[in-house]
């Protein structure tokens, strides 16, 4: 079973030198406003890093159905998969 709960924000899983958590106000700024409208979107984060924008923009944007995922660090970006 899945529950979801909007009050429950989600969150880097490691802390990550550079990290945007800081930065998602300037982010959300900078996407379409039509963004959480448009069907088919595929979501590529180039510098993932702990995670921050990636898991906020996936908990935003439901109707994101795919991410791709980079970083210089293989390991990191390991982690994920």
């Amino acid at each position: 079973m899945v529950l979801k709960d909007s009050n429950v924000k989600a969150k880097p899983f490691v802390k990550w030198v550079g990290g945007k958590s800081q930065l998602l106000d300037e982010v959300r700024r900078s996407l379409p406003v039509d963004l959480s409208r448009r069907k088919g979107i595929t979501y590529v984060e180039p510098f993932v890093g702990g995670g921050a924008v990636l898991f906020w923009i996936l908990q935003e944007f439901p109707n994101i159905e795919q991410a791709v995922i980079n970083d210089i660090n293989r390991e990191l970006v390991c982690t994920y998969s």
